[in-house]
């Protein structure tokens, strides 16, 4: 199949090493965001930063600049100028920007606008690889809507620990074409792209081989604002399967700190669960937890939650209700996020017990997968 898509794309490539000069984008928006803020941010350096601004005029703007090299942006439109921290009313749309025009023409006739874009290389050639990474893809959301009705929907845990590994085997395929195209494309912006993405948080990829994806790219690829930016990420990432788990100090129910550590034992297997009284997912899945609990503690599986709730009593109402019984801790300050590298509850990581992180996304039918091989049914 790669060969096929390469040949389609190949015609689009002849860019990516090209200098890298003024940029123009413009767009049509309705005429009642006469008046309102567009600015341009970039995207792929870290922090947000914001590099050109203008304001809807007659249905339209257009923004004009000088970039060293194709960058990944987002534009946003302040529907309220005085406002700009409320997402509901902030519209963005992310494009990539060369030297070359790109045109985002705007639908607002349903309740969320979406942005068409045309035009621009490396904007043309993201668009064409995400069209071929989309049967890809659907595979892997069509074993994963199989998944859920079968483990969650279903109470088959066989079926539904056999279609974890088919969703685990997809998503195989999507990252070996993701690493393929990175190395059939060292010079191009969208393979930088896709290492930030294949380097992110909860990354199944060993140190090892992100480093090599980093190499795989072209010198001007990796002296960039973003390829910097990107192999610094590489270096001071700490959330690698096969890696330590990083330590914290939290308090527990009776406000005793303890470290993480203290609760990872030589022999064992302990999953660290990131969770908050909120979270309905969280909340769903405990059950899950409790029959893995239940089945593999007394051969060696421990598990440790670590809450993010900023109030302690809805905390302690949560464990009241749910009646755990493994150890928790409360981390009101959320210090786990950045220790553990991620934004979102529930966050599940499996450790072994040296510590070392083993698997990551352990849960539901991954987690009854890995616990079936370690201490078989």
């Amino acid at each position: 199949m790669k060969n096929w898509i390469y040949a389609a794309l190949a015609a689009l490539f002849a860019t990516g090493c090209a200098p890298h000069g003024g940029y123009t984008l413009t767009g049509e928006v309705p005429e009642a965001w006469e008046g309102k803020p567009v600015v341009l941010f970039t995207t792929d350096a870290g922090q947000a930063e914001a590099i050109d601004s203008t304001t809807v005029a007659n249905g339209k703007f257009r923004l004009q600049g000088v970039l060293d090299a194709p960058r990944n942006c987002r534009v946003a439109v302040y529907l309220d100028p005085e406002n700009r921290s409320d997402r509901n009313l902030t519209v963005t749309f992310p494009v990539f920007l060369d030297s070359t025009a790109v045109n985002a023409v705007c639908d607002a006739s349903k309740s969320d606008p979406v942005f068409t874009l045309a035009g621009g290389a490396t904007q043309t050639e993201w668009q064409a690889y995400r069209a071929a990474l989309e049967p890809l893809a659907e595979e892997r959301n069509r074993a994963f809507r199989d998944y859920v009705e079968a483990f969650y929907n279903g109470g088959d845990e066989a079926k539904g620990i056999e279609l974890a590994r088919r969703v685990d085997e997809k998503a195989g395929l999507i990252r070996d074409f993701k690493i393929a195209y990175v190395r059939e494309h060292p010079a191009s912006a969208v393979s930088l792209a896709i290492v930030q993405e294949l380097c992110d948080r909860q990354s199944r990829l060993d140190r090892a081989q992100m480093e090599s994806l980093m190499d795989a790219l072209a010198p001007q690829a990796r002296e960039s604002a973003a390829g910097r930016y990107a192999a610094a990420c590489i270096r001071d990432k700490r959330i690698v399967e096969g890696q330590p788990l990083p330590d914290l100090e939290l308090p527990d129910a009776e406000g005793v700190v303890r470290r993480v550590s203290d609760f990872i034992r030589p022999g064992h297997y302990t999953l660290v669960e990131i969770w908050a009284s909120w979270c309905m997912p969280c909340r769903g899945e405990i059950p899950f937890v409790r029959r893995a609990y239940d089945r593999y503690h007394r051969k060696g599986f421990d598990v440790l939650y670590v809450s993010i709730d900023s109030d302690a009593g809805n905390w302690k109402q949560a464990l009241g209700e749910e009646k755990m019984p493994w150890p928790q801790l409360l981390d009101t300050g959320r210090t786990s996020f950045t220790t553990y590298e991620t934004s979102a509850v529930p966050t599940s990581i499996l450790v072994d017990g040296e510590g070392r992180i083993c698997r990551l996304n352990a849960r539901g039918g991954w987690l009854d997968g890995v616990l079936e091989e370690i201490y078989g049914k």
